[in-house]
């Protein structure tokens, strides 16, 4: 607890002046003295170059504590600190001396915990008194110096113009030292019981600093204008009773959550018409950790979408317009940004570098779905796994009440009124809310885990039905991690909404994105029964031929034949046809078997998938598959 002391500092030789001293500098960092209650380590994996999570080393060296805690600069001789800044004064008769730079201290020694990327943190004024910091990395010293003038020139940092000047102040930051040592970092996210981002660390202490020392750290999303209040009152009350806008904001706080519960990442896809308000949505969620910058788009390479989701780590990741994406590599994004795992890759010397890590929820919006986008293939052949489709859940983004998005317009007029006003109040606020949680979150004295993990497996009990195919499971869990991470950002008040609020969002939602994908049984079943009947739908009448047909009913590049039976309409495919046209992309033999299961395709006596017929045009006897005509009484948006 503070205590009180009246007329000034006391007696510096009395004990009660380093208590005084103590809380002075605690003051000055606007840091709490002492390590917040755990809520429970994240991660406890190695932090490292590719941006994933870490630990903090408690074998580093305390930091001293002098001015904000920091530490006190060790220059060599021929160097002087004065007002106006770093003055280099050789001795000796003649000598003239140089003003290098401007009043740059250097406050700690950085460096990971493995011993590398050593650096320098620096800190400085500009011209108009506003203090900057930066990590800079001591490789950036091995040329010659270019990078790093540019980048304190760029923030009101004076540097000598003249030659001798600069090289005497990259002599002065690479022999200045300093016994304070801080654990610098190069990703976003939890190191330790501590959350980095790229301008703020959240959790950690004057003894235990952590620096964020990336190469992007002036360019960078995570940017806040006004607090969280003005936020709530511009932005996160009009998710109350907006199922898409509730899903959106609530996904926006499990990034944190990820490491702490050990869950997957995915995402969630908003799909419908132009104008119906999907990028509302993305940026009402961006904005709980960055302007509207903060959402980026789908087009990019799937290299550079490595880099992104470094960048957002244990955050959140907003892609816009999906269509923008190479129909080619779309399967292969929904896996990689997911999976949080980037291509192995090898160094000059031809060792393997490591591979980039992250742990992500993003949102993404688009006109199309990822099935129909991986469809675009020229080469016809190319679908959708349904293993991509579930680390990318397809949500239809109109809310069916004929507001598009909406359900509830609130005090707006009409729906486009509404999305203005939440596009205007994400735009004057933002950035707050995402490390207000986090905040929440560290000085919490609960374990949060196994209440929220009960949670999740509620919303998951209660919303799968008992035949469910495990897909259906793997997405109820991460509505149901979406509920919980919005129920909680509620209770720890940075959300303003009633108890139950996100949880009702994310089973409407969940019900819709069910309803959608045609059921609870597999994925791979339904585009096995689409596919057959999307190829007879389209060559029913052109490519297949009556079994008791004449000469002059034969047709150019048959797929097969077809009869009438006592059970109705049958098609008859030839079975190199079935493997190589109607089946391609996938498992023919399967795709026979999902068919004869649901009553489409006829077995032998043997239970055979293939039928032995006598086929007519000199072909005689060949085993065909038969499929019912009942095919086409499917439900049209299975």
């Amino acid at each position: 607890m503070r205590r009180s002391f009246q007329g000034g500092p006391p007696d510096k030789t009395s004990d009660a002046w380093k208590e005084w001293a103590a809380e002075e500098i605690e003051g000055a960092i606007h840091r709490p003295r002492s390590r917040p209650a755990p809520v429970s380590s994240p991660d406890t994996s190695r932090q490292d170059n590719s941006g994933g999570t870490g630990t903090v080393v408690t074998s580093l060296k305390p930091l001293a504590s002098v001015k904000r805690g920091l530490g006190k600069m060790k220059m060599t001789a021929d160097y002087r600190q004065k007002p106006d800044g770093i003055w280099y004064v050789p001795q000796g008769q003649g000598s003239v001396s140089v003003h290098v730079c401007g009043p740059v201290e250097v406050v700690a020694q950085t460096r990971d915990d493995a011993g590398a990327s050593w650096g320098r943190l620096l800190e400085w004024q500009d011209g108009d008194r506003r203090q900057h910091q930066w990590a800079m990395p001591m490789s950036l010293l091995a040329g010659d110096g270019g990078e790093i003038r540019a980048y304190l020139l760029d923030r009101g940092c004076y540097i000598s113009p003249t030659s001798t000047g600069r090289a005497k102040f990259l002599d002065f930051l690479a022999t200045t030292t300093v016994d304070a040592r801080a654990l610098a970092v190069s990703g976003v996210g939890w190191v330790g019981r501590v959350f980095v981002l790229p301008d703020r660390t959240i959790g950690d202490t004057p003894e235990h600093r952590v620096i964020y020392q990336g190469a992007d750290a002036s360019e960078h999303p995570y940017r806040c204008t006004g607090d969280v209040d003005a936020w709530k009152q511009n932005v996160a009350r009009y998710g109350v009773g907006n199922s898409r806008i509730a899903v959106a904001l609530a996904a926006a706080f499990v990034g944190p959550l990820l490491a702490l519960l050990s869950e997957e990442g995915g995402g969630l896809h908003l799909r419908g018409p132009s104008s119906i308000g999907k990028s509302t949505a993305l940026i009402a969620a961006a904005s709980v950790w960055g302007p509207l910058a903060y959402v980026r788009q789908w087009r990019a390479t799937a290299n550079g979408l490595e880099g992104v989701c470094v960048q957002h780590n244990q955050t959140l990741l907003c892609l816009d317009e999906l269509a923008q994406l190479d129909g080619r590599e779309a399967g292969h994004v929904a896996y990689l940004i997911a999976n949080g795992m980037g291509k192995a890759r090898a160094g000059r010397s031809g060792a393997l570098r490591s591979s980039a890590q992250w742990k992500v929820m993003f949102l993404s919006s688009g006109e199309i779905s990822l099935a129909e986008l991986a469809a675009r293939d020229a080469r016809g052949t190319k679908r959708s796994a349904a293993g991509q489709e579930i680390r990318i859940l397809d949500c239809e983004a109109d809310a069916g009440a004929g507001l598009g998005l909406f359900e509830t317009l609130h005090d707006a007029p009409s729906a486009e009124a509404l999305a203005r006003q939440i596009k205007d109040g994400a735009e004057m606020t933002h950035g707050s809310a995402g490390p207000a949680f986090v905040e929440r979150v560290i000085a919490s004295s609960h374990d949060l885990a196994p209440s929220l993990k009960k949670e999740i497996d509620a919303f998951v009990a209660e919303h799968v039905p008992a035949d469910a195919n495990g897909q259906v499971g793997r997405a109820a869990r991460r509505f149901g991690l979406i509920a919980a991470a919005g129920e909680l950002a509620a209770l720890l008040e940075v959300l303003p909404w009633p108890a139950g609020e996100a949880t009702a969002a994310c089973a409407i939602v969940f019900r819709q994105w069910l309803i959608g994908r045609g059921g609870a049984g597999a994925a791979e079943d339904r585009d096995a029964i689409a596919k057959v009947r999307g190829f007879l739908e389209m060559h029913g009448a052109s490519r297949f031929e009556p079994v008791d047909g004449d000469d002059e009913t034969r047709v150019i590049n048959r797929a097969g034949f077809w009869r009438d039976s006592d059970q109705g309409r049958e098609y008859l495919f030839l079975a190199e046809t079935w493997k190589t046209e109607v089946c391609a992309g996938m498992d023919a033999k399967r795709v026979a078997k999902v068919l004869a299961e649901h009553g489409l395709l006829r077995r032998d006596a043997e239970g055979k998938n293939s039928i032995s017929v006598s086929l007519p045009a000199g072909i005689g006897k060949s085993r065909c598959y038969v499929v019912s005509a009942t095919i086409f009484e499917g439900d049209a948006d299975a």
